[in-house]
């Protein structure tokens, strides 16, 4: 059931503050924007850390509070107290797309009917959150950029990037971002919904807001709206484990950022934790989200390239278990001479080894392919208990930065982002090996390309099973990018094993949840903290269903 809420305080004033470079963008920058680089590119530095303590946590003398659950407008059901019709308010009644906003600077409107909320990535920082009429998808996730048919596999060309790009428009025009219009940053309480962080846990996207009123203002040919509080918020609930159906086997995908031992200073090449504190909370965020997935092997991503990272993490895993189930499959012989093997990151795996046994030392992919990727990793398992066994391939694909891209890996304007060239490599590497090996398993990962683009086409052209579209049982997203979903972590199968998956779902317990509730302490937001498994990295785990037996 949800709960519909009011969360007050009296707004005083329409002051607008400063807003930082990165969300004051045009709207034609913003397409450019979402192509950056999902992988060592975040908004604002992503989990990178600023070096601000939480000091910087300011309160908020703007504005008189009173306490959170205290509604200043209607008492009890919001739903029995409609909003009445008023002369000082323009009724705003068209689509957000259709509305000239320039037309209405300085102005107050009322926005009526409910309102999705796609973007919190600065609820915290800026007090701001963006709404649209309804969850927006990345293009290239339900577009094919070559195929007027999502079913179409071919990998060259660009006959349908029209599609994506006027996808990309619709999109850029159907949003709004709701701002506080407060000057200074960081405020604890947060003035935009005080009770977050205290009566409300989260504010997840997909949250709705209702019969929002508020005037428009515009910086940097970027428009806001400064609402009247309290907002009529219907918040989304956080999800239990996903149902992947009568499965004897699981095995999940996750992206675990940066999980470094190796403290960053700034300038030893770490891109993780700064500090201890920081290093613990990551650790205790992780291993609830492991512990929750109960997967029987995960395939990880973002691991330090040692040993000591996975090391570490198994761990902690078995010290919250009580018991020592989890082990990591380690690396083989040569790994770091590999083509991606010397990267910063790399994958790896676990297992639980009541529940599987290892068959055999774990392997690589070699192939010149992977040189500006990761080295992706194979192993075989069976089951304690029977003869079946099945292997698991970890893959993370080059991500979409533009940074040193030439020829063709440079952004080709077809919403596929840089470097697309050489994640189609990536992928016919697999789909070569694969040819030649004739084993059944799983391939599994960050492919840091979304499900109508070339390298996940690469796959299905060559043979492999896109489980993740056949045999989901939830809605498929893994990432947002400044407001738009999509699914960068996929799963494939062999065909003979495609038959034995009983379900695969994303457990959205990362992107849809405020970067704020992350192990960071910049910005003052290490007041939010808990240890739990939510927003425990950005990208959501990937859990899958075998039947063996």
């Amino acid at each position: 059931m949800s709960t519909r809420i009011r969360f007050g305080i009296l707004h005083r004033g329409a002051a607008e503050r400063s807003i930082i470079a990165v969300l004051a963008v045009a709207v034609v920058a913003l397409a450019t924007l979402l192509l950056r680089d999902v992988d060592e590119v975040e908004h604002d530095g992503g989990a990178g850390d600023s070096g601000l303590a939480d000091s910087n946590v300011t309160a908020a003398p703007e504005f008189e509070t009173r306490p959170a659950n205290t509604p200043i407008e209607a008492s009890g059901d919001p739903a029995s107290n409609p909003p009445v019709e008023r002369s000082d308010v323009v009724h705003l009644t068209r689509q957000l797309s259709d509305i000239r906003w320039k037309d209405y600077i300085g102005q107050k409107v009322r926005l009526p009917g409910e309102l999705v909320v796609v973007d919190n990535y600065n609820l915290a920082r800026n007090g701001q959150i963006s709404v649209a009429p309804r969850r927006l998808f990345v293009p290239t996730e339900t577009i094919d950029p070559n195929d007027a048919s999502a079913e179409g596999n071919s990998v060259s060309g660009k006959t349908n990037a029209k599609a994506v790009n006027q996808l990309q428009r619709t999109n850029n025009a159907n949003w709004i971002v709701i701002e506080d219009g407060v000057k200074r940053s960081n405020q604890y309480p947060v003035p935009l919904v005080p009770a977050f962080g205290t009566d409300l846990p989260t504010l997840r996207l997909g949250s709705k807001v209702k019969n929002l009123v508020g005037t428009i203002t515009e910086e940097r040919g970027r428009y806001y709206l400064i609402p009247e509080l309290p907002l009529d918020l219907v918040p989304a609930e956080r999800p239990a484990r996903p149902d992947v159906g009568a499965a004897d086997v699981t095995v999940a995908s996750f992206n675990v950022l940066n999980y470094f031992t190796t403290l960053d200073d700034g300038s030893n090449g770490a891109r993780g934790a700064d500090n201890r504190k920081e290093f613990e909370r990551q650790t205790e965020k992780l291993v609830a989200a492991i512990v929750g997935l109960d997967a029987d092997v995960i395939g990880l991503m973002e691991l330090e390239n040692n040993l000591e990272s996975e090391q570490t993490l198994v761990a902690a895993i078995n010290r919250k278990l009580g018991k020592d189930v989890y082990v990591g499959c380690g690396l083989p012989d040569g790994f770091r001479d590999a083509p991606g093997g010397g990267d910063r990151i790399r994958v790896g795996m676990i297992y639980r080894r009541d529940r599987l046994n290892a068959v055999g030392a774990p392997e690589m992919i070699v192939d010149r392919a992977f040189s500006n990727a990761r080295t992706p990793l194979l192993q075989t398992f069976r089951a304690t208990e029977g003869e079946a066994s099945f292997s698991v391939i970890v893959n993370h694909f080059k991500s979409k930065g533009s940074n040193e891209a030439a020829g063709a890996n440079r952004d080709q304007r077809d919403g596929q982002g840089s470097y697309n060239d050489s994640r189609k490599s990536q992928a016919q590497a697999l789909v070569n090996y694969l040819r030649d090996r004739k084993i059944e398993t799983l391939v599994i990962g960050d492919l840091n390309a979304y499900s109508q683009e070339d390298p996940i086409d690469t796959l299905r052209a060559g043979g492999l099973v896109d489980v993740s579209q056949t045999k989901s049982t939830g809605q498929s997203y893994s990432y947002v990018y400044f407001g738009q979903a999509g699914s960068l972590d996929h799963c494939f199968a062999t065909p003979a094993l495609a038959t034995r998956v009983t379900g695969i779902a994303d457990w959205h317990i990362n992107s849809d949840e405020p970067r704020c509730l992350d192990y960071n302490t910049e910005y003052g937001q290490g007041v939010y903290y808990r240890p739990d498994a939510f927003r425990c990295s950005d990208h959501d785990p990937v859990l899958i269903g075998l039947e063996l037996r």
